[in-house]
């Protein structure tokens, strides 16, 4: 699955400061580096050059933003799995696979099982049309 960005001029533009504000470990939005001037990007990957270090979404789940989000996405999808109904190990899932994507209409709520199981089943051959009728089903039933 690709995925197009479109960014503003400014994103190319480093006379100011990076739109972290200087202040990468707060962010909290890895799509404010997609979009930095400072944001070196290929092979999907994006690293950031004034600071010198590598740009990881998994480093924003420990964020405050983050953990606000999620919390506004178990408490939508009532603290249970969209797909089986699970109370416990519940996972944040980007329904497009874009981890930079926080929209809530982009994040469903999965046990660990389940998510392991879409992810496992997007790797073989025709399953993301079935994981992505499963997805739909599930994002209806939670709504």
């Amino acid at each position: 699955m690709s995925h197009t960005l479109q960014v503003s001029l400014d994103a190319f533009d480093r006379s100011g400061s990076p739109l972290c504000g200087d202040r990468p470990d707060q962010n909290g939005f890895y799509r404010l580096c997609l979009q930095c001037p400072f944001a070196v990007r290929g092979d999907g990957r994006v690293y950031c050059e004034r600071f010198e270090t590598p740009i990881r979404a998994r480093e924003k789940y420990a964020l405050r933003a983050w953990k606000k989000t999620r919390r506004r996405v178990l408490e939508r999808d009532r603290g249970r799995c969209a797909i089986c109904g699970a109370g416990q190990d519940l996972h944040i899932h980007h329904l497009d696979h874009d981890t930079s994507n926080d929209e809530m209409a982009n994040l469903i709520t999965l046990c660990e099982i389940c998510h392991a199981r879409v992810h496992t089943d997007l790797r073989h051959e025709g399953g993301e049309e079935r994981v992505a009728r499963v997805l739909l089903a599930a994002r209806e039933r939670a709504r």
